[in-house]
């Protein structure tokens, strides 16, 4: 079974608001980060590299809020998801550190379990708030800097996850 991390960089908080502007996708060693100015290619581009690479198991840090806006920015754009049920047994790292309440809790940031964990969190690293103002920058001024933030820190952010969930794997925390 091929399983991915996947992590989405977004312009805000809600689906029906705000768009991605780049999508993570981390298999073993290999990181792809896709970004583009069209919400519409991006998307079409991504659900491409998932069939493409099989991808059949879909992993995440609060993974629930990528999916929903994968599903919905998808849907708005009329792109059909190929397999839409086998994604829905995605796992996600942030409920399986929490437990199953799901409410947010101190320490439910991804950066706050990689410290905790040993995981290098670089000082530098731009963080996911800063965002929407990188790219703003980027799709109105051209700004390369802004542009290769938001991919370096969609790269150390799966990374990260691909860190934790090995962790929870040897822990036992997950069965593969």
């Amino acid at each position: 079974m091929v399983k991915a991390i996947i992590d989405i960089e977004t312009t805000g908080l809600n689906p029906m608001e705000h768009r991605i502007v780049a999508i993570g996708v981390r298999i073993g060693d290999r990181t792809i980060i896709l970004m583009d100015e069209s919400e519409y290619y991006l998307l079409v581009n991504f659900w491409d590299t998932v069939e493409k690479e099989g991808i059949e198991k879909i992993i995440g840090f609060n993974i629930d809020f990528d999916w929903q806006f994968l599903k919905l920015r998808s849907l708005y754009h009329r792109l059909k998801i190929k397999h839409f049920r086998k994604y829905q047994g995605r796992v996600d790292l942030r409920q399986i550190l929490n437990g199953s309440g799901g409410q947010y809790k101190k320490g439910t940031k991804l950066v706050d379990y990689c410290r905790f964990l040993g995981i290098d969190v670089p000082e530098d690293d731009a963080n996911g708030s800063e965002i929407p103002e990188l790219w703003k920058k980027f799709e109105e001024e051209g700004d390369e800097e802004a542009k290769r933030k938001i991919c370096e820190h969609l790269k150390r952010d799966l990374e990260r996850t691909w860190e934790l969930y090995k962790i929870l794997v040897d822990c036992g925390l997950i069965e593969e």
